[in-house]
């Protein structure tokens, strides 16, 4: 009787096994039931949370194992388009500076790109030009390792000028202290809708085509976020244009050409050079240079051509220089009088030498010349002559801005 007893209060209400080893048993039995429901809740919780998500891509950066192009793809699309993700900002940048650091490949990056164009969708206009000619297309990554003057927009300008239909995409400056946007605007030019600068293009041989608002949702999250270089870079920037080029010369800001070039081969691209330049090997500036380092790629009629090292005396026959001698101006309006004053023949030297050789690669990506060497003289031509400074003029007129700004730029107004 006193044995019924105990059995009865050591199992409680509970189904009675007859033994202790019974009510082990049953303790063990339910603890599993709990852990089971704690497990799916838990798997539930995962599914509804997309920072669950993205972390398993963490998981398999920090431990260094094959993530999967999909789990990639997906994790950057949640960061970019999901409400409830935490810390975004922190989280693009993990993933971004991650797959930096273990050394993306083609597959990778080109899924991130489509990811990107995909949340917006691009629409492209196609100019017609006249029989023989091609548009070149002008970009770069950005990000440089060192800030310099507005190269790119005054190489445009003397491309224009030697007789290059150029076409280049533009805005505000987003990790230096001006960007193509910002030049054009501080010199007078007025900013036009795409449709109304192709008519600018076919008049000038020149356009600047504003991305500001081109791809809306993913710069809400992602611009002027990265101050270095990203898997992004090595794209991105050449294909976010309103307008379909025949060629394009793209500047990247790091050494991996090899691998820029194989993205857009796979992208469709056909006629791509794709520069870079550097004094350290550490950082690099998305242009040709007259620092001691110079590189280029290609891909010319879908074939993609070995990345060669140059130096720039090979080009300017002039010795090379420091990064210093291209470095920014203290402010907008400094930055863009060095370039106005290139234009102008007036800064003779390495800012001319960088502006004309940058100049020379849009020559060589039309057709025009065969080589850089031979670019470079009709870009030292243009220059020299005033052309260039006459297309910045023609350029400002034919948008229907003002020669006041220009006139006040280099101390007439």
């Amino acid at each position: 009787m006193n044995r019924s007893k105990k059995h009865t209060k050591n199992v409680g209400s509970s189904q009675s096994y007859g033994d202790q080893s019974s009510e082990i048993t049953l303790n063990i039995y339910m603890n599993s039931v709990n852990d089971g429901m704690n497990s799916r809740r838990e798997h539930i919780m995962e599914k509804e949370n997309p920072n669950y998500e993205i972390a398993e891509v963490f998981y398999r950066l920090n431990i260094g194992v094959p993530i999967g192009n999909d789990l990639v793809a997906r994790a950057f699309e949640l960061i970019l388009t999901d409400p409830n993700v935490k810390a975004r900002d922190t989280q693009l940048g993990a993933l971004l500076t991650g797959l930096m650091v273990g050394h993306p490949n083609m597959e990778e990056v080109v899924m991130l790109i489509k990811t990107a164009l995909d949340i917006d969708g691009v629409m492209k206009y196609k100019p017609t030009l006249p029989r023989g000619e091609k548009l070149v297309g002008v970009a770069g990554s950005g990000k440089k390792g060192h800030k310099t003057f507005n190269i790119s927009t005054p190489a445009c300008l003397v491309a224009s000028a030697a007789g290059v239909y150029v076409a280049k995409p533009g805005s505000t400056a987003t990790s230096s202290i001006s960007g193509s946007k910002d030049f054009l605007n501080t010199v007078g030019a007025r900013p036009l809708s795409s449709d109304d600068m192709i008519e600018v293009l076919l008049s000038t041989k020149f356009g600047m085509f504003s991305i500001e608002g081109l791809i809306p949702k993913f710069d809400a999250v992602y611009g002027g976020k990265m101050l270095a270089p990203t898997p992004l870079s090595f794209a991105l920037p050449g294909i976010v244009n309103p307008v379909v080029c025949d060629a394009l010369f793209y500047g990247l800001s790091h050494p991996n050409i090899s691998l820029s070039l194989s993205v857009f081969l796979e992208l469709g691209y056909r006629n791509v050079m794709i520069v870079s330049s550097s004094n350290d090997k550490i950082h690099y500036i998305d242009e040709l240079s007259t620092l001691t380092s110079n590189f280029v790629g290609r891909i010319r009629e879908g074939e993609v051509i070995d990345v060669n090292e140059f130096s720039p005396t090979d080009i300017t026959q002039r010795s090379a220089s420091n990064f210093n001698d291209l470095k920014s101006g203290a402010s907008l309006i400094e930055n863009v009088q060095i370039g106005v004053r290139v234009l102008q023949g007036k800064l003779p030297g390495p800012c001319e030498d960088t502006v004309a050789i940058n100049a020379s690669g849009i020559i060589v990506m039309s057709g025009k010349v065969a080589t850089l060497r031979e670019g470079f003289e009709l870009a030292i031509e243009a220059i020299r002559s005033g052309a260039g400074f006459r297309k910045l003029e023609e350029f400002i007129d034919v948008t229907k801005g003002s020669r006041k700004a220009l006139s006040t730029i280099i101390g007439e107004g």
